[in-house]
């Protein structure tokens, strides 16, 4: 063999050993790269199986006082469905509130390594409520379902124990299509501020299904408001029965304000006044 074959069998032979020597490095890292990537993914996947690092413990942080306390630890220990870190938080929360109508807001913390710390928030009821959508398709729905209005305008339907029936059974009633409810109690409390001139409050308050308003008194008095200038034509009510007709304002049965300039009055006792008319403006049907 020549001396020129034998260089170029060392000079080949040099090139393999560099280019193994260059590349194992590299095949190496990403051997041992997609290793630690598969170890991760299998690790991860894992982690967030329901069974690895289950919840043991689901704290309430704050006092309630309508929601029963058991209760709510019995709902929320069985809404648990996953461990520490595959727990749906989104899923648990929505769980305790439609399971439990006593709940407006939940805020839910998880604590290494087992631990679920709840913060719930009540609704704070306002007044008893009646749905006139739901009313007119089952005439019996007041009598078997209990509702209730938050001071948030949300309609809500609780179990009640006979101490709450007794003590909501003195709340002032609220009533319309639910979806209007937030905006019937904007509009009830204003009116029961405006009362206030005449030493009176709202026990009724409400619009009807053709958007009618209608409310009654404390002392009885039933007011028809109609469907345009509600407050206009109840100051203008008010301020006549505070000034000219005050002595007048507890013998009043039923007054109708659905005029454009003025109100008609129906007296508890049949007298000369019996079916009064401050003026005959045009009257709004319902």
């Amino acid at each position: 063999m020549s001396n020129k074959t034998k260089e170029k069998r060392k000079v080949k032979q040099q090139v393999v050993e560099n280019t193994m020597i260059y590349l194992l490095p590299k095949i190496l890292f990403i051997v041992i790269f997609m290793g630690v990537l598969v170890s991760s993914w299998f690790f991860v996947d894992w982690l967030y199986q329901p069974d690895s690092f289950p919840i043991k413990q689901v704290k309430l942080e704050n006092q309630l006082k309508n929601q029963k306390s058991k209760e709510l630890q019995v709902i929320a220990s069985k809404a648990v469905n996953g461990g520490f870190f595959s727990l749906d938080i989104d899923k648990f929360r929505s769980e305790l509130l439609f399971s439990l109508p006593w709940v407006e807001e939940v805020r839910v913390r998880k604590v290494w390594p087992d631990k679920l710390l709840v913060s719930i928030k009540e609704h704070q009821p306002i007044s008893r409520w009646v749905s006139i959508d739901k009313l007119q398709k089952n005439p019996e729905h007041s009598q078997n379902d209990i509702e209730l209005l938050s001071r948030n305008g949300v309609v809500f339907y609780p179990k009640l124990t006979d101490k709450q029936t007794k003590k909501f059974n003195r709340m002032a009633v609220l009533s319309g299509p639910e979806m209007n409810a937030k905006i019937i109690l904007e509009t009830c409390v204003k009116i029961n501020k405006s009362l206030k001139k005449l030493n009176s409050r709202v026990q009724q308050c409400g619009m009807n299904g053709r958007r009618s308003w209608l409310i009654t008194l404390s002392n009885g008095i039933v007011i028809k408001l109609g469907k345009e200038n509600v407050m206009q034509n109840l100051h203008q009510y008010i301020d006549v029965f505070s000034d000219q007709l005050s002595k007048y304002f507890d013998q009043v049965d039923y007054a109708d304000l659905r005029f454009s300039n003025g109100f008609s009055v129906k007296w508890k006792v049949t007298n000369d006044k019996s079916n009064m008319q401050t003026n005959n403006g045009d009257r709004q049907g319902i």
